[in-house]
C-alpha cells in the first residue's frame, strides 16, 4: 500500500482533497493511505510558533526547523521515510519520476512550505528530494504536494479504472514518452469545424496512424 503523509499549518486544506477524486479511490480500494500533520500541533511554544525572521534581514518569515523535525519525527517514529519538499530551487518534477514514486517502498511524506520559505539546515539534513513544477511561486506547499501525489497515485495499479489509462498518458511508455494527440467528442461539428475525417472512418489503421502523426514531443 502506498502511504502518504502531508505536513502543513493547513491540514484541512489537505483534507478537504483526499475525499476526493483519485484520494478518495485509492483510499477506498485500500491501495494508499493518507495522514495530515498540523505543523502547529508541533510549535516551539503555547502560542503557536513556527517561524520566524530570516537571519540577515529580508521580507517575510522563515518556517523554523525545529516543528518541521519534530513532525517529522513524530510521524516516522524510527521507520525510515522519504522526504519531499516542494520549491523553486527543487529539480523540475517529470512523469518518470511519478513512476518512480509510486514504487517507493518507504513512506513519503511531503513537507508543505508556507511564507517566505525553509530554514536550509532542515532541508539538508531531513529533506531527500526537492521538486519544483515550474518557474513560478505559489503562496504554499499544500498545491503542488497535492499535484505531486495525484500524479505518482496515478501509477499505482488499480486506482484508475483502466490501467491503460496509464500507460496511455502524455510522456508514458505507452506513448513513447510525447504529448496525447488531440481528443475529440461528439458532436461531429462545433462552431463550423469538423472531427477529422480519419476518426471518422471506422478504419483503425487509418485513426492509429492520425494519432501517430498528431503526437508531440514537450
Amino acid at each position: 500500500m502506498t502511504k502518504l503523509a502531508f505536513i502543513s499549518i493547513h491540514p484541512e486544506f489537505i483534507q478537504s482533497y483526499l475525499n476526493i477524486g483519485i484520494f478518495n479511490r485509492a483510499s477506498t480500494a485500500k491501495l494508499a493511505s493518507f495522514e495530515t500533520i498540523g505543523l502547529r500541533d508541533y510549535a516551539i511554544d503555547n502560542h503557536g510558533t513556527i517561524d520566524s525572521r530570516p537571519y540577515g534581514g529580508g521580507d517575510g518569515m522563515v518556517l523554523r526547523p525545529e516543528p518541521l523535525a519534530r513532525a517529522l519525527d513524530a510521524y516516522s517514529d524510527g521507520r525510515k521515510v522519504h522526504t519531499i519538499y516542494t520549491s523553486p530551487a527543487g529539480k523540475q518534477f517529470e512523469h518518470h519520476d511519478a513512476v518512480r514514486l509510486s514504487e517507493m517502498p518507504k513512506d513519503i511524506v511531503f513537507i508543505c512550505g508556507r511564507f517566505a520559505g525553509v530554514d536550509q539546515r532542515f532541508i539538508d539534513r531531513r529533506v531527500d528530494e526537492q521538486f519544483s513544477l515550474g518557474s513560478f511561486v505559489v503562496s504554499g506547499g499544500e498545491l503542488p504536494c497535492l499535484l505531486i501525489a495525484d500524479a505518482l497515485l496515478r501509477q499505482v495499479r488499480g486506482v484508475l479504472g483502466n490501467d491503460l489509462s496509464a500507460e496511455n498518458d502524455s510522456f508514458a511508455a505507452g506513448l513513447n514518452g510525447m504529448v496525447e494527440f488531440p481528443l475529440y467528442s461528439r458532436p461531429e461539428e462545433f462552431e463550423g469545424v469538423r472531427v477529422p475525417e480519419e476518426l471518422l472512418s471506422g478504419n483503425h489503421e487509418r485513426i492509429q496512424e492520425w494519432r501517430n502523426q498528431h503526437l508531440t514531443k514537450k
